[in-house]
């Protein structure tokens, strides 16, 4: 496996496909930065709607890097589609982290915040980020490694999920019935509606609840894609 994410990972950069979404997210948060004594909350919950966007975009670029015939002979090598899957996912993890710690303490080595940081707050800014970045590992593998990959409109079915999931809570305001019909999409509120607030967090069950609800939609999430993605290449 570890042979593969090296692999994986030499043909992303020699493919320079990273350089896109690598650049927009080192500016959108350069931007985010440009002044100081910034909020922590809301600005940890700007940059984590930037992670959802261009690990989507990372994650669809690293699911095309290879053509049918090649993707089926690295499926051969590993013994089986879930591993190279799982391959898929772990080199993205890696992809990430770079971004994930930039992300998290640039704010904090500038000072460009007016608050001091707390464990707390720390904690939340993880999770966020990381709860951001895995709806968009999400996200881009349902329309790159399923059926929905040959899709005319693939990036654009994706792009609609992000906006959808971004609004999703004014367009439950509107009907009962698009309440119903949300749950479908990326909880992302679940994940930043405390982050509207002042920059304190109390632990209480409602963010228990919230983080037991993100959880389990990942845990199904990714269920889900494992059996469409061995559907697609049965």
């Amino acid at each position: 496996m570890s042979a593969f994410i090296r692999y994986q990972l030499t043909s992303y950069v020699l493919s320079l496909k990273f350089i896109p979404p690598v650049v927009i997210f080192f500016v959108w948060v350069f931007i985010l930065y440009a002044y100081k004594n910034v909020p922590i909350l809301s600005s940890y919950a700007a940059s984590s709607i930037a992670m959802y966007l261009i690990m989507t975009w990372i994650t669809m670029a690293i699911f095309t890097l290879e053509e049918e015939a090649e993707k089926h002979i690295l499926i051969f090598h590993l013994k089986g589609k879930v591993s190279y899957l799982f391959g898929k996912w772990l080199t993205i993890l890696v992809v990430m982290t770079p971004l994930l710690l930039f992300a998290i303490f640039f704010p904090i080595i500038t000072e460009s915040f007016k608050g001091h940081m707390s464990l707390m707050l720390y904690t939340y800014a993880l999770y966020s980020h990381l709860s951001f970045i895995v709806f968009g590992i999400l996200v881009g593998t349902l329309f790159s490694a399923t059926k929905l990959a040959t899709k005319k409109y693939a990036w654009l079915s994706a792009v609609f999920i992000i906006v959808v999931s971004l609004a999703s809570k004014s367009i439950a305001e509107i009907s009962l019935f698009f309440k119903w019909i949300l749950w479908i999409f990326p909880p992302v509120f679940n994940v930043i509606g405390i982050m509207e607030g002042e920059d304190q967090i109390l632990f209480n069950t409602s963010i228990l609840i919230d983080s037991f609800f993100v959880l389990l939609y990942i845990s199904i999430g990714a269920f889900i894609l494992v059996f469409l993605f061995e559907k697609k290449e049965s």
